[in-house]
């Protein structure tokens, strides 16, 4: 049991890309942690994964299919020179995740065999995300990019993807299906403030930098109304709207200390563990 009245794990996307795609080590640390009850995410958790991971790994399958590139090696010296920060994160972890398969032989230097074993995890990744955790479709701000995955109806691999990133990138259509400002302006526009007022209190340092840092985008929003509210600043929000809908009976897990200023005025039960950093030895 992790508590009474707690019915189970409910992972924020710290948890949960870790879980997918972090070292043995790491991953074996978070089996000890949460050995109790099911995995449940929201549809947000799942938008999370596929804009950190999923849409990055397939731009990179875009880039291996460009005539002008002859091997994956030479897509992944494109890609570095090309791109930065979250990009290059999420290729990093994919090539981990080839040589953990053991696709280890030199083969994967032969472009059509390459683009076939990134076709796999990319079909594996998505099966994942769906099989491994419970989607509770429970999501109050209705989140638009949430609902978007892999079609299955596609005629082709390539339509899919194509599809998949049509719609995904298409943050104006989506920001117009969704309620977030709503969510924020009026469903807990109390909390909202009760964050701010929250923050004026606080220090400036490591722990309370995140928090703070989300205290500021909320109070551009408060400021702003609607305008303000995007794909873009749910980003840098993302966290508050993870924490207010949140079901209250399951235990929100993740890594980062801006939770521990969110969780608390709301009585949500949450627990923060330690980083793969921390737990590694190197921070």
């Amino acid at each position: 049991m992790i508590g009474d009245g707690i019915a189970g794990h409910f992972l924020d996307s710290s948890i949960v890309r870790p879980m997918l795609l972090g070292t043995q080590y790491y991953r074996e640390y978070l089996k000890t942690q949460l050995s109790y009850g099911l995995f449940y995410i929201s549809p947000i958790i799942q938008m999370e994964m596929n804009r950190s991971y999923l849409r990055n790994v397939i731009e990179f399958y875009f880039t291996l299919c460009l005539p002008t590139i002859e091997t994956f090696s030479d897509a992944l010296t494109f890609w570095s020179n090309r791109y930065q920060s979250s990009k290059h994160k999420a290729v990093q972890q994919l090539v981990s995740q080839v040589f953990r398969q053991q696709f280890t032989d030199l083969s994967i230097q032969n472009k059509d065999e390459a683009l076939i074993i990134l076709e796999l995890m990319i079909l594996e990744f998505d099966d994942v995300l769906k099989t491994q955790f419970v989607n509770l479709k429970e999501d109050s701000t209705e989140c638009a990019r949430g609902k978007i995955s892999l079609s299955e109806d596609a005629s082709d691999f390539m339509e899919m993807l194509e599809r998949f990133v049509g719609d995904f990138d298409d943050v104006d259509t989506c920001r117009s299906q969704c309620r977030v400002d709503q969510f924020l302006l009026k469903d807990y526009r109390s909390v909202i403030e009760l964050y701010l007022f929250n923050a004026n209190q606080l220090p400036k340092n490591s722990y309370t930098r995140g928090f703070l840092k989300i205290a500021e985008s909320l109070g551009d929003i408060l400021s702003s109304g609607s305008d303000a509210c995007s794909c873009k600043s749910c980003e840098r929000i993302g966290d508050v709207l993870i924490a207010l809908d949140a079901p209250r009976n399951l235990r929100l897990e993740h890594t980062d200390y801006a939770f521990d200023y969110l969780c608390p005025p709301i009585q949500q039960p949450n627990y923060r563990h330690p980083s793969e950093m921390q737990i590694l030895g190197g921070g």
